[in-house]
């Protein structure tokens, strides 16, 4: 079993010291300590290196980043890696119905699945996509609103 899945804005928070980084941080320390186990979905993974890559630019609307952009997201990823966060990838029908369902992101549909799969708590930020889930997913929002 595992007690938290995030999803990417909650570890954005984290990375960029954001209003909830401190909640994330004591999740990451909780894992750290063997207190707690943490997962990230494959397409969370993807989503958190590209967008910290796009926000390194210092221009993320009009600037593509390069190699030493990704280069951060990848070590950023590794950092979650060393707390104990797993990558994991959810069964593919259960993102299917949730995201079938509409109003939700395809990246937030196999966040809420990985949840869903592994009983775990679904730690988010202020996204008010996962209010109508159409499945039942213990959520933990780390901020009201987003950034």
């Amino acid at each position: 079993m595992t007690d938290y899945v995030f999803d990417t804005e909650p570890l954005i928070a984290y990375f960029y010291d954001e209003p909830g980084a401190s909640d994330v941080t004591e999740r990451l320390t909780a894992i750290d300590n063997d207190e707690a186990t943490g997962a990230l979905s494959h397409a969370t993974a993807t989503e958190l290196v590209y967008k910290i890559a796009r926000l390194e630019t210092g221009d993320p609307n009009h600037v593509s980043p390069g190699d030493d952009e990704f280069d951060v997201g990848e070590h950023d990823l590794r950092i979650l890696r060393g707390y104990g966060i797993t990558i994991e990838t959810p069964p593919w029908h259960a993102v299917a119905r949730i995201k079938g369902a509409g109003g939700i992101s395809l990246g937030d549909s196999y966040a809420a699945a990985l949840a869903l799969a592994s009983d775990a708590t679904l730690v988010i930020g202020g996204d008010p996509e996962f209010g109508d889930l159409p499945v039942d997913v213990s959520l933990h929002s780390i901020r009201d609103g987003s950034v």
